[in-house]
């Protein structure tokens, strides 16, 4: 049986790159996917809202609470997937950073730096805006179902 020769540390940081943007392609899908469920669980609240569903007031009662919580769970869920893939994406950038240190150029690490020299918000920060601003919504159509 032959003996196999280990990567070098070259084709090692391309295999890595590749898990890498495979991460992000999930993250990409796993937003849309959250963001097409909230979209529905807003639709679902403004159509019965409406009054074209025929929902009787006990039924009314149930849904107008009931739908806005389970947007605030899918909310919930939301922040937590993405707290997870933006430290699994953190973990495996600073992984990079390490194989690239032994490289003659370091794109990631100066990017880094010139990323935080702008001062830039981080596009982890404002992604995290968008489950709160559904989350906010979902409060606000609660309290005014409690209030009714």
């Amino acid at each position: 049986m032959p003996m196999t020769m280990p990567p070098d540390d070259f084709d090692l940081y391309k295999l890595y790159l590749e898990t890498a943007e495979k991460v992000s392609d999930r993250r990409g899908a796993a937003n849309q996917w959250l963001l097409s469920v909230n979209s529905a669980v807003v639709g679902l609240y403004g159509y019965l809202s409406s009054g074209k569903a025929g929902a009787g007031d006990a039924e009314q009662i149930i849904w107008r609470w009931a739908i806005p919580c389970a947007g605030i769970l899918v909310c919930l869920a939301w922040t937590a997937i993405l707290a997870s893939y933006r430290k699994l994406n953190a973990a495996k950038f600073k992984v990079l950073q390490e194989i690239e240190a032994g490289f003659p150029h370091q794109p990631f690490a100066k990017e880094r730096s010139h990323y935080k020299a702008d001062k830039r918000l981080s596009l982890s920060k404002m992604e995290q805006a968008i489950p709160l601003c559904f989350a906010a919504l979902y409060a606000c159509l609660l309290v005014a179902a409690l209030r009714a």
